[in-house]
């Protein structure tokens, strides 16, 4: 009986085999390993470059010098006035010109804090950069302006930076020690961006530390208000420069410049999405602030500078949880600056030099006086006010 036919096996050799082609799955993997390895080969590279050749200076964070070192890092608010702080030296107003400060923190951060068993009036002042105040001396900050000519007990701490819930966990800690007769909250228009991160991500000012953040919820969580993107940027001077190489390509190309998170806010207002959530959070977070003060202490607040929507919209949320806010004080620093040419802010033309620190407390005395009750206290402000108030009237 004739057997069917078998073919010989075949002896497939290693030979053989390599020259089957690869599947689509290993042809991918290689790729993408050859690309990772020519990526970081050109950033190794690029990095060495960049760092050699001094070519970004500015890219090297060194410590920061005196008196814009006084942040410390705490678990708790993110970051704290340092305990004791003190400076004496120069700073300079708007106009470049030096004058001699003296500023001192006390050891819980406070650049003010009177007698907490006083029968005066004890007033609480709560804010950010504003409000600590670096660019003046303690004598010359307008709550201790405000308290030389109303009479009652100061009590201030702020930090550059600060967002509301950060003002609040210190209203938190300190209220029932203190036990004030009035708040007074300065905000600024930086407040909806400090308040959400994702609003601090979009915009161009940015602290980017971090920090506590109120959720949708009520919960308090903490993170570091930077995307992907910047937290690369930060170590590898080497993205940074081609982000930059990138961005003036895209301006030429455009003839516009760089549109961020304040660009929006101006323009579309509560429409732009990340804006609109963080005046939400704030909401919550001044509904906090109302609930957590004992039922006698009166709360006002009053804004920093004069930026729209925000301090329109700020004066919404306090007004709606029971608080007067001043438009005013700021209102008249800039009128004054306009029709004085006087050098009411430091060098960075934002936050108020000595003379524009007065100017604030001439804004606010009149609401003072009226929410302390202080008319038969101060029958003639002109009498009692501090010499600074009086030249600025």
């Amino acid at each position: 009986m004739q057997g069917k036919f078998c073919p010989k096996p075949t002896n497939l050799t290693a030979t053989t085999m390599s020259k089957q082609p690869l599947s689509f799955g290993r042809q991918l993997l290689y790729s993408i390993t050859i690309l990772m390895l020519l990526l970081l080969v050109v950033t190794i590279v690029g990095e060495v470059l960049v760092r050699v050749s001094h070519y970004k200076n500015e890219y090297k964070k060194g410590p920061l010098n005196p008196p814009y070192d006084t942040a410390e890092k705490d678990d708790y608010l993110g970051w704290k006035m340092k305990p004791n702080y003190s400076y004496t030296g120069e700073m300079k107003d708007v106009d470049k010109q030096p004058y001699q400060i003296s500023i001192h923190y006390d050891e819980n951060g406070f650049k003010a804090f009177g007698d907490i068993n006083s029968t005066k009036p004890k007033v609480l002042f709560l804010g950010d950069s504003f409000t600590a105040s670096i660019e003046a001396s303690n004598d010359q900050t307008f709550y201790n302006i405000l308290a030389d000519s109303l009479g009652f007990e100061p009590f201030a701490y702020g930090h550059a930076g600060y967002s509301t819930l950060q003002e609040y966990m210190i209203l938190d800690r300190w209220v029932d020690k203190i036990k004030p007769d009035l708040v007074v909250w300065e905000t600024c228009s930086n407040d909806f961006i400090d308040n959400y991160a994702q609003l601090e991500i979009a915009c161009g000012y940015k602290v980017g530390l971090r920090r506590p953040y109120l959720d949708r919820d009520g919960s308090i969580f903490y993170r570091r208000p930077l995307s992907f993107w910047q937290r690369l940027k930060e170590p590898i001077w080497f993205f940074r420069w081609v982000d930059e190489r990138l961005e003036g390509v895209r301006r030429n190309a455009t003839k516009e410049e760089k549109r961020v998170g304040e660009y929006y806010i101006a323009t579309e207002n509560r429409k732009y999405k990340p804006y609109d959530e963080a005046v939400k959070r704030t909401e919550k977070i001044v509904a906090m602030i109302r609930k957590r003060l004992p039922k006698n202490t009166k709360l006002v607040a009053f804004s920093a500078d004069t930026y729209e929507p925000q301090m329109g919209e700020m004066k919404r949320i306090f007004e709606a949880n029971g608080a007067a806010f001043y438009e005013d004080p700021a209102q008249l620093l800039e009128k004054t600056m306009f029709e004085q040419k006087l050098p009411l802010k430091a060098i960075d033309n934002c936050h108020w030099s000595e003379p524009g620190q007065a100017v604030i407390a001439v804004g606010l005395l009149p609401h003072l006086k009226d929410v302390l009750s202080l008319k038969s206290q101060v029958s003639n402000p002109s009498e009692t006010q501090n010499p600074k108030l009086e030249t600025q009237n």
